[in-house]
């Protein structure tokens, strides 16, 4: 029999890591702009996991009158509505009123600390410190057994019904078309990557970087030579076999976050109120010099920092399939680490450094029996090794 190995291990550091780049794309703008080490994010991320159970499973909550709840789709989108306006509250009520008495940093520090404080222990208060779960469909997890053998690669597909493992495809490529697949795919990605940067000078301003076009480009290639170009099985006598295990769950966190990076990147990127936010990033009182309303460019980091926030609780609690009311606390540090080691300025760097620290978690985990305990100082070792090499982070401004 097949068990999971290394590549199963990376594939769910990816899944770990899209569930870290919810919260640090949000915690990076705040760095970024408003200049705040915000501690309350973490707290957030609770909070906006539990707006989202107020519609979607309100029998949970003990002090909610019995009503009917919402599918889950439309209650997250209504938790992170309401983390906006949550975002703008505390915007208004605290954080603007120490900024305009020019409060020094360790003050703002001790401020969102306080503020992280008010949030769990509220969460505690009205819910409880009991596990909750969203009303949600089960889904089914695919695993993919991938063989290798003298002739080629076998994959074989089986998922369990009703207490029983179902073979439910099975196909193979040889080594030849293997070979021709991976020669494909580094061709396109770096044509990709040289035709956009044939166009670059100084003042060109991507939307999507060109080496992250050429790496989508040579992914894309492969997934659609694989599926698309499927020959017989190679054998099942196979020298080596790992296995992966994915659902809709996996790819849906891994398309929200990147649709999410994306969308905040066009905002900073092409719109009047991006390039606001960009001036009151690199100098605040030059901006206002110029005309850029600062507490308006504030108010907007808070809110949509807070709306990242919440998307990334309920990702997190679709994904752990629990919610509680320290989950959000036991994903700050990683998504510090992760914000630091990508690049404080950039979507991209954000989601690049909790990728990293996604796969340094589980990869490490799988490499280090018995290490689970230490995860989180796993991917703290990598963040140190990858600051002494390149202190700005891997990603910089771009």
């Amino acid at each position: 029999m097949v068990s999971a190995g290394l590549l199963d291990a990376t594939v769910q550091g990816l899944i770990t890591g899209a569930v870290i780049a919810g919260g640090a794309l949000g915690l990076s703008l705040i760095y970024d702009i408003a200049e705040v080490p915000n501690f309350a994010h973490g707290d957030m991320i609770t909070v906006g996991a539990y707006l989202a159970l107020v519609f979607n499973n309100p029998a949970a909550i003990p002090f909610l009158p019995a009503f009917g709840s919402v599918p889950f789709a439309l209650a997250a989108v209504l938790g992170v509505a309401l983390a906006g306006g949550l975002g703008a509250a505390y915007e208004l009520a605290i954080f603007r009123k120490f900024r305009h008495r020019d409060a020094d940093l360790i003050t703002m520090v001790i401020v969102s600390l306080g503020l992280a404080l008010v949030l769990r222990n509220a969460v505690l208060f009205l819910v409880g410190s009991k596990n909750i779960q969203y009303r949600t469909q089960s889904v089914v997890t695919t695993d993919f057994d991938f063989l290798l053998t003298r002739g080629g690669v076998t994959v074989v597909t089986t998922q369990r019904r009703a207490g029983e493992l179902v073979t439910t495809g099975e196909w193979g490529y040889p080594w030849w078309l293997v070979v021709a697949g991976l020669l494909a795919a580094v061709g396109v990605g770096y044509a990709i990557f040289a035709l956009y940067r044939e166009e670059e000078d100084f003042t060109t301003v991507y939307l999507v970087p060109p080496r992250i076009l050429g790496a989508a480009g040579s992914v894309a290639t492969v997934l659609l030579v694989g599926a698309f170009v499927r020959l017989g099985p190679q054998g099942t006598d196979y020298v080596l076999g790992t296995r992966i295990g994915l659902n809709v769950k996996h790819i849906t966190i891994l398309a929200v976050v990147v649709a999410a990076m994306f969308v905040l990147n066009v905002l900073l990127k092409t719109t009047d109120l991006g390039r606001a936010m960009r001036a009151t990033a690199d100098n605040t009182d030059l901006a206002e010099v110029r005309g850029v309303d600062a507490d308006r460019v504030q108010l907007v980091v808070w809110v949509v920092a807070a709306m990242l926030a919440a998307l990334a609780g309920i990702l997190t609690g679709w994904f752990a399939t629990n919610l509680t009311p320290n989950m959000g606390f036991a994903l700050l540090l990683p998504i510090f680490a992760a914000v630091i080691l990508g690049g404080i300025s950039s979507p991209y760097g954000a989601v690049a450094g909790a990728m990293i620290i996604g796969l340094s978690m589980d990869v490490g985990v799988y490499l280090i029996p018995g290490s689970s305990t230490y995860r989180v100082a796993i991917a703290f070792v990598i963040l140190i090794g990858v600051l002494l090499v390149r202190p700005d982070g891997i990603w910089g401004d771009v």
